[in-house]
């Protein structure tokens, strides 16, 4: 289960970011790439399982962006944030800090997916959180996934980057709300394979999209109340 260290929100309005959000037919949504669709990021229907279609396409931060995040971050800076601005499309963010336990799932259709947490929200309404890869497990290079293994063995917390949604979802064959907190990664997917293998904690840092998630004002704020 996550676990929340701090968060702030924010307000992004000269982006120069390539990511794009799509939206397309009832409760779809997309994550582009100049125009090219990277992840389905939406609720395809009330009822199917949770899941993201994949593209594999790498997204390549700045040299000092991605040297920190290697290094690990603990408290939410307010410069590194405005640096990361740059990689994140317009909008209005909750921008969260989260020590996350992130396990592994593959579907058998090939989707992969990780599990970072169950919540109770009431006896009605459930929390289902996970961090979804862009880029498939078999792509990834060895070395970097043992180098990262014995960093979160030993001393260090990487952290990753994604972008975030809060979904809800109301099943047809019962009365129960599904929050479905999603983390679509952008950098980091060599530290978070580690972290699954070693079984050890990392940091992810999340921009929660308010405008594109599929929830209202006062269900983000429950969020909140519920993460901290």
């Amino acid at each position: 289960m996550s676990k929340l260290l701090s968060y702030k929100e924010i307000s992004i309005r000269s982006s120069t970011s390539p990511i794009e959000y799509k939206q397309a037919g009832y409760r779809q949504r997309y994550l582009t790439i100049e125009g090219k669709e990277i992840a389905n990021t939406g609720i395809d229907c009330e009822t199917c399982l949770f899941y993201a279609d994949v593209s594999g396409m790498d997204m390549k931060n700045s040299t000092k962006i991605s040297n920190q995040l290697n290094q690990g971050i603990n408290k939410l800076d307010q410069a590194f944030l405005s640096d990361l601005s740059c990689l994140i499309p317009n909008g209005h963010y909750i921008a969260t800090l989260l020590k996350v336990y992130p396990r592994m799932k593959r579907e058998e259709y090939g989707t992969e997916y990780y599990k970072a947490g169950l919540r109770n929200i009431s006896s009605m309404r459930k929390m289902e959180e996970y961090i979804v890869p862009i880029q498939s497990s078999e792509s990834l290079n060895p070395i970097t996934i043992n180098d990262y293994m014995e960093r979160v063995d030993v001393k260090e917390t990487p952290t990753a980057l994604s972008i975030s949604f809060l979904d809800i979802k109301y099943p047809l064959n019962h009365f129960d709300e599904v929050w479905v907190y999603s983390h679509f990664l952008l950098d980091g997917h060599h530290k978070m394979f580690a972290a699954n293998k070693a079984k050890k904690a990392m940091t992810l840092l999340s921009f929660l999209s308010m405008d594109e998630s599929f929830a209202s004002k006062k269900q983000i704020d429950k969020l909140f109340q519920v993460l901290t």
